[in-house]
């Protein structure tokens, strides 16, 4: 049976493991990325999904403001994808922020078949571009697409 719950100190480095098989681990500052965008995991904003105890997936977000969320790391461990734990994640994490009284989430992914997702699943919609300041996610793509939705 799988779990979803608030991510335990024990288990930041299996979170970063699958977040590093798909190139979206936080990472600090070096010489090569001098401004990176996060650098770690908030265990007050992260949820992950637990099978007989073993983390096969993760999600985080960050609060920006009062009433502005933004979705961080969602990825879940190859061996169990297609299971609907991304989506268990995401409903997680967007409890919590309704609950914190965001009115409004935004979203940044590279993946089309991810942007597809968020639209279709959860009724998000495109609001531009950022550009990437390094190679994050998918290394040949440029940029972000924003998506946003209200909560």
């Amino acid at each position: 049976m799988i779990e979803i719950g608030r991510i335990r100190a024990d288990e930041i480095d299996a979170a970063m493991a699958i977040l590093d098989s798909w190139n979206m681990a936080p990472r600090a500052a070096d010489e090569k990325t001098p401004e990176v965008e996060r650098s770690g995991l908030d265990p007050e904003r992260t949820f992950v999904a637990r099978l007989d105890g073993r983390v096969v997936g993760v999600a985080s977000y960050i609060v920006h403001d009062a009433e502005l969320a933004e979705t961080a790391s969602l990825a879940v461990d190859p061996s169990v994808r297609g299971e609907g734990l991304g989506a268990r994640l995401q409903e997680a994490r967007l409890d919590e922020m309704r609950a914190l009284g965001m009115k409004r989430v935004r979203t940044e992914t590279d993946r089309p078949e991810t942007i597809d997702w968020y639209i279709r699943k959860f009724g998000y919609r495109r609001v531009g571009t950022n550009p990437k300041k390094h190679a994050f996610s998918l290394d040949d793509v440029d940029e972000w697409t924003v998506l946003e939705l209200e909560l």
